[in-house]
């Protein structure tokens, strides 16, 4: 009687996919949801069955800046970029996450090569939509100083 009991109330196991394209689409469901922590579990999983998708290292560094995990958000979308460097999206994104990082002369420089990669009126205006918030933060932004002039080597005193 007690093992038709436990019997009944187990669960089937959840099958194991193998196809890189169902798990990104259940991980992008799991981001709209936002369901972040899952979204990156599954899109890790998506990306290790097809290290070849840039749809699947974009949607990754989307859900990794979402997490704040930024120093993986950027290594998921350079790889995305690397994977399709004509592709709009990679480069929009990469701005976007360089501007919350605060290194402004990058996220400029990927703002103009989405707006460059851009193919519809909608895309150009993400990306002065994009402009429009940098140059409203430019003014408050706290500048981090420069220390390169510090690794250059010194002329020696006299």
């Amino acid at each position: 009687m007690e093992q038709m009991v436990l019997s009944e109330m187990a669960k089937p196991p959840t099958p194991i996919v193998r196809d890189a394209q169902a798990v990104l689409q259940r991980g992008i469901e799991a981001l709209e949801r936002e369901r972040h922590e899952e979204a990156v579990v599954l899109l890790r999983q998506a990306v290790a069955l097809d290290e070849q998708a840039a749809d699947g290292f974009l949607a990754l560094g989307i859900a990794l800046m979402r997490t704040m995990r930024m120093q993986e958000a950027m290594a998921a979308l350079e790889r995305a970029v690397e994977l399709a460097p004509r592709a709009f999206y990679p480069r929009l994104r990469m701005a976007e996450l360089y501007m919350r990082l605060g290194v402004p002369t990058r996220a400029k420089q990927e703002m103009d090569c989405a707006m460059e990669l851009s193919q519809t009126p909608e895309q150009r205006q993400m990306v002065r939509t994009l402009m429009g918030a940098e140059a409203q933060r430019a003014p408050k932004r706290i500048w981090r100083p420069d220390f390169s002039r510090l690794l250059r080597p010194r002329k020696p005193r006299r």
